[in-house]
């Protein structure tokens, strides 16, 4: 569905924020595209909701007497205003803070001061995505809903501004787990266990592996040094951290069961085939799959990829390094299968180079 094909004039935005100015600003920015009604309390937002449900929730996270997580609690407990996508829209920036908000069901999380092109472009993705399965049209079997794949997108975004200084990694690394997956599809070791949907949804949630880096200080994510020991315990913690708030999303959302796949990826992408990665110890095909294929897509771009500490290395290079750790850190099966898919793992190199 384009933006063209929904009726945007005809859809209802309530927007909560404590602060009349930014109110104002709202109504500059979005009426002639939709209704916009404004509310500057708990109570004047409450009294909204009571005369017309609106399509969508503009809501500041700072608000006196009850908070914007406190309301999205309210909002996700009453059966009448579940279904409300929320858009955060705060100057607060604390990882447990964004967390959270995506864990009570926010849609979108956007900090103060915004874009106001990146604003709009936002609400109408969200409506496209979240209104697209009303308007009738058909999904294949193994995609995402709408709703889905906005949090996922959501939270991909999340963990990119705090780690990929503004490379593409996110966008190279589903594509070519996608890749791996499906070429492993045709050996007998992987046939049961890898299918069409399986290929879809590595392809979607590879890039969530590092969602958990959100908790990481800046000085450690952005060393120019090596880490030392202490440091890197921090980093390993990125694992455990992204899988919990995964699964406190999945708590909230039992139908959420994609997520369960998101979880082994997160959790178990950094265990090594020999057995001396983290966080279990885990070897040989105790691991996971999706998460040895996502190991494997990460290093080949990790090392392809510009970072604060060094310069990229080449494809070929990359290519190398993946080479030398079959056996150690990659299940080497998923190495030959890398391997032979070299033409198509360089067609997602080039297509989204930084």
């Amino acid at each position: 569905m384009t933006d063209s094909q929904i009726d945007t004039f005809g859809l209802h935005i309530l927007c909560i924020d404590d602060s009349k100015t930014q109110l104002v600003l709202y109504r500059s920015q979005l009426e002639g595209l939709y209704r916009v009604t404004a509310a500057v309390s708990y109570q004047e937002a409450i009294a909204c909701l009571s005369a017309t449900k609106p399509d969508l929730i503009l809501l500041d996270m700072e608000m006196p007497q009850v908070n914007g997580l406190e309301f999205l609690d309210i909002l996700r407990y009453t059966p009448n205003y579940a279904g409300i996508p929320v858009i955060i829209v705060s100057g607060d920036d604390k990882s447990e803070d964004i967390k959270a908000a995506f864990v009570r069901g926010a849609a979108d999380y956007v900090r103060k001061p915004y874009d106001e092109e990146e604003l709009r472009l936002r609400i109408a993705r969200l409506f496209r995505l979240v209104l697209g399965p009303k308007k009738g049209e058909e999904e294949d079997s193994g995609s995402l809903s709408g709703a889905q794949e906005l949090l996922v997108k959501s939270l991909a975004d999340l963990a990119s501004a705090r780690d990929n200084e503004g490379t593409r990694h996110l966008e190279r690394i589903g594509p070519y787990a996608a890749v791996i997956a499906r070429n492993a599809a045709k050996l007998a070791k992987y046939r049961i266990s890898i299918n069409g949907d399986f290929v879809d949804k590595i392809g979607q949630m590879a890039k969530l592996h590092d969602i958990g880096k959100v908790n990481v200080p800046d000085y450690v994510l952005h060393s120019p040094e090596a880490l030392r020991d202490k440091e890197f315990e921090l980093i390993k913690k990125h694992v455990t951290d992204g899988a919990r708030t995964v699964d406190m999303i999945r708590l909230s959302f039992p139908d959420y069961g994609f997520l369960d796949f998101a979880h082994d990826i997160i959790l178990y992408h950094h265990e090594n085939w020999d057995g001396q990665g983290y966080p279990e110890g885990l070897s040989g095909n105790a691991i996971p799959v999706s998460a040895r294929i996502t190991a494997l897509a990460d290093l080949f771009d990790a090392v392809t990829t510009k970072r604060a500490f060094r310069e990229a290395r080449t494809f070929e290079e990359g290519v190398a390094v993946a080479e030398s750790e079959s056996g150690k850190r990659l299940d080497p099966d998923l190495v030959e299968v890398f391997r032979l898919s070299l033409n198509e793992i360089r067609e997602v190199y080039d297509r989204y180079a930084d």
